[in-house]
């Protein structure tokens, strides 16, 4: 597959001001729109807007209107859905019924069109999987600059190694999701001026599953690779769940049990973030040389 380098160019740069613009305008004009006012389970100690994911996706959805690739209605359909849903989340709070409904549609829609011939008794599972990414980006967005730094990573390793496999328009897609973390990200490091809300962690949750399905469907990765570079947050929030539900806890409650949560509050956020993104890196780096070398 041909790859308009000049094309996703300017994608990233459409996707770079976008996000900028947007987190400029949220935080000037809108910053009272949704606060996240802390509570004893929180991190932080004052209102932060969370609405950093309007913003990302703001930048996302118009540098693909002006990139190369060619938008098919039925998988920006889910996006759309979930994103809108969330939105209203962060403006007030729905009910967790709607919210899981909505997630377990999404999910549907893009597998099915994703991978339009996929057997009857592997949707099922794979629809499990993908709401279970959906949320546990929400789970793990509770940190300063941790969800961004996963994402700027994920995606950007995700786009390097589609860019090796010759598939232009999933390197691009990765690219510009990168980059509109990427500036996220700056307004998002300890001491964080806002943060993503569900409009972001929800969305992103859902176009890792989209992505990994996608380059999986069309041969650019195994299932391994997507495991291997966002392991991180999936090791971390699985294994908190279960343990959760051995103790006969509220597991879908919010808490401060994960383990990026305990190391926080013991060495603070700025250390834990650093080792965070340090085993993000690693794991990455390590997806990129089994690719390289043929072993996946």
């Amino acid at each position: 597959m041909a790859i308009d380098h000049q094309g996703w160019l300017l994608a990233m740069l459409v996707a770079a001001a976008g996000t900028f613009g947007a987190i400029q305008l949220l935080l000037s004009r809108l910053r009272q729109l949704a606060l996240d006012v802390p509570n004893h389970r929180s991190m932080h100690t004052a209102p932060v807007p969370r609405t950093g994911g309007w913003a990302i996706w703001a930048g996302v959805a118009s540098a693909l209107a002006l990139s190369p690739v060619a938008l098919r209605w039925d998988v920006a359909l889910p996006f759309a859905l979930l994103l809108t849903v969330s939105l209203m989340d962060d403006l007030k709070p729905l009910s967790a019924r709607v919210r899981f409904l909505v997630q377990s549609l999404s999910v549907w829609l893009v597998l099915t069109a994703l991978v339009p011939e996929l057997v009857v008794w592997w949707l099922a599972p794979l629809v499990v999987v993908g709401i279970w990414v959906v949320n546990l980006y929400n789970f793990m967005d509770g940190m300063d600059g941790f969800a961004g730094s996963m994402t700027a990573i994920g995606f950007a390793t995700l786009c390097g190694i589609s860019f090796w496999k010759g598939n232009g328009e999933l390197a691009g897609i990765c690219a510009v999701i990168a980059v509109s973390t990427l500036v996220f990200l700056y307004f998002n490091l300890p001491g964080a001026k806002i943060f993503l809300g569900d409009a972001g962690s929800t969305v992103i949750g859902l176009a890792v599953f989209a992505v990994a399905v996608s380059g999986w469907s069309d041969e650019v990765f195994s299932p391994l690779i997507p495991l291997l570079v966002f392991a991180p947050f999936w090791v971390d929030a699985t294994w908190t769940l279960l343990k959760r539900i051995r103790k006969g806890e509220r597991w879908w409650e919010a808490h401060r049990q994960h383990y990026y949560q305990r190391t926080a509050l013991k060495i603070g956020v700025g250390k834990t973030l650093r080792r965070e993104v340090i085993v993000m890196a690693g794991l990455s780096v390590t997806a990129v040389a089994l690719v390289v070398s043929g072993l996946q």
